[in-house]
């Protein structure tokens, strides 16, 4: 539960703000049909990428340093 707790305590305004952005983007694919198959990622991944402590991005973990979330090691895969 305590994990639970210092997630939502870690939500930032701006993080809210996109999660806004990422519900509009699929209310519009779903919704009013428009560009559904651009649309309906586009929303989804804003709102992963702003989930707090979700592993998406770096984090700086106690004890351990920063570590690399999954969008640097796809990069590091597929591109490079």
């Amino acid at each position: 539960m305590d994990f639970l707790t210092s997630g939502i305590m870690s939500i930032t305004p701006q993080q809210l703000i996109m999660y806004g952005v990422g519900l509009l983007l699929i209310y519009l694919a779903i919704y009013k049909d428009f560009e559904p198959a651009l649309l309906l990622p586009m929303g989804f991944g804003a709102i992963l990428v702003n989930l707090p402590d979700s592993g998406v991005l770096n984090q700086t973990l106690a004890g351990i340093g920063e570590t690399n979330g999954i969008i640097e090691w796809l990069f590091n895969v597929g591109i490079e």
